[in-house]
This record gives C-alpha cells, structure tokens and sequence, in this order.
C-alpha cells in the first residue's frame, strides 16, 4: 500500500487518477496544494496526510470508497506506477 507522499506524487507526474467505489460512483483524483482531493458526480473529498486511508477524513466526510471500491486509488497507483 503506497504512503501518502508516494500517491501524491504519481499523481503529480501522472494524474489525475480516478476511482470507481462498491456502489458505483466514479472518481476523478487530483493532487492539489499538498492534499489528494477526490471528485465524485458533485461536490468533493478532501484526503489531508493526516487522514490518509480512513475511511472518514478530518473533515467528516466519507472517503471509503476511494479505497474499497471494485477499482480503488490504490489499483490506480498500482496501474501507473
């Protein structure tokens, strides 16, 4: 499983990556101003350092999907390493 540091940076080089959760929603994944942030369908997933792989950021919101799901930001990580 990658660090933080290390997803932030592929998706730096390589991004925006994407995500597609359990229940379907699909993810548009960027590295922004030091965060990873997530776009669903509307609004968005902020991921700090400090919230990295919870299933709920330190903002409240739910990110499990992001990482459970059928294609996760972790099999992105692993496709574009």
């Amino acid at each position: 499983m990658p660090s933080f540091a290390e997803m932030y940076e592929l998706l730096e080089l390589k991004g925006p990556g994407r995500a597609v959760s359990t229940r379907g929603t699909n993810y548009r994944i960027e590295a922004r101003n030091g965060n990873i942030v997530a776009f669903p369908a509307s609004g968005r997933v902020t991921i700090h350092v400090d919230c990295w792989n919870n299933n709920i950021t330190c903002q409240g919101t739910r990110a499990g999907g992001i990482y459970n799901g059928p294609y996760s930001i972790y099999d992105w990580y692993r496709d574009n390493c």
